[in-house]
């Protein structure tokens, strides 16, 4: 009865292993056939509900081994599988992408393969001589204006810029930028990219540093875009967005796989050859997954593969360079 203390009737209910305790309808199975729920009861001790939030989470299971076999074996057999809805023997195509992802980004950042430690041991030198000589550009009327134009924290990056010895080619990029409108002169949005650029050209180290950060989401977000010029390429074929899109997702899911053992494995020594060749991997199996997913001829797959790359190279690059300057 509904005063008698549901969450206990439920909860008894669940030890039968009869009744739904979210509907309260009969479950014949581990499954309830009318919401879905399951039969797991989670008030119970956090040690045994915690190794199963983690199973749940990273699917190390049966359907595991067969999406990594399907994905790493057979290109393009796991979107094949998708599209012929044969979804519950395989992991969710954006959870596998999210975790490689994860991977990827994590190795990258570890690893500092953006090498930014000598920019930044170069810049602190710089700062040093600009602290003990102070300015040393003389700029006309319009440098001035142009200076007094900048918040205080920006004036301040400019003129550690200006401070280094001539030639330096950031200190010559800033001459050519300052040589432009002045901020009063600008836009909101020249304006953000004005300052951007202060804080590279004053610290290039942040470029990579930005990337590591930035780059995952641009990513993800980049994975539309992918799939709309696959749909563009293989428009014939009239399949819906969403697998184009599912495509795209396996693709770059196993790019980043190869690219994670890639950054992994040593530079030197008798296998250092072989973490570039991962880095070549992605493009024989781009085509191998076109042609098994499309079903066109090699010479067709090959020439629309170059076709996708190109025209996503164009629309990505930009993205890219704006990723780098979206985080102050």
């Amino acid at each position: 009865m509904p005063g008698s203390g549901p969450d206990k009737t439920a909860s008894n209910a669940t030890a039968g292993g009869g009744i739904c305790p979210n509907c309260e309808r009969k479950r014949p199975e581990h499954f309830c056939p009318n919401c879905g729920q399951n039969d797991r009861e989670y008030a119970r001790a956090l040690r045994s509900v915690g190794g199963e939030f983690v199973r749940e989470t990273f699917e190390v299971d049966s359907r595991l081994f067969r999406t990594l076999k399907l994905l790493l074996f057979k290109p393009g057999h796991l979107t094949s599988e998708f599209s012929r809805n044969r979804r519950a023997s395989y992991m969710s195509p954006v959870r596998l992408y999210i975790f490689a992802s994860f991977a990827f980004f994590l190795v990258l950042s570890l690893s500092g393969s953006l090498d930014t430690r000598e920019v930044t041991l170069r810049v602190s030198g710089d700062q040093d001589l600009v602290e003990s000589q102070g300015p040393t550009h003389e700029g006309d009327e319009r440098d001035e204006a142009f200076m007094a134009e900048l918040p205080e924290e920006y004036r301040r990056k400019v003129q550690e810029i200006l401070g280094r010895p001539d030639g330096d080619p950031m200190k010559e990029t800033w001459l050519s930028i300052a040589m432009t409108e002045t901020p009063a002169e600008m836009n909101t949005i020249e304006r953000f990219f004005l300052f951007g650029a202060i804080d590279l050209l004053r610290d290039p180290s942040l470029i990579g540093e930005r990337v590591v950060s930035n780059l995952p989401i641009a990513m993800f977000f980049l994975l539309p875009l992918y799939a709309l010029i696959l749909a563009v390429f293989y428009i014939r074929r009239k399949r819906f967005f969403v697998e184009h899109l599912v495509f795209a997702i396996h693709v770059q899911t196993f790019v980043f796989m190869a690219y994670t053992v890639s950054l992994l494995l040593p530079r030197t020594g008798s296998i250092g050859w072989i973490g570039p060749v991962f880095l070549l991997i992605p493009y024989p199996y781009l085509v191998i997954a076109l042609r098994r997913y499309y079903g066109d001829g090699w010479v067709r797959t090959v020439a629309k593969s170059i076709g996708v790359l190109t025209l996503y190279s164009l629309f990505s690059g930009p993205a890219f360079l704006i990723s780098v300057f979206v985080t102050g």
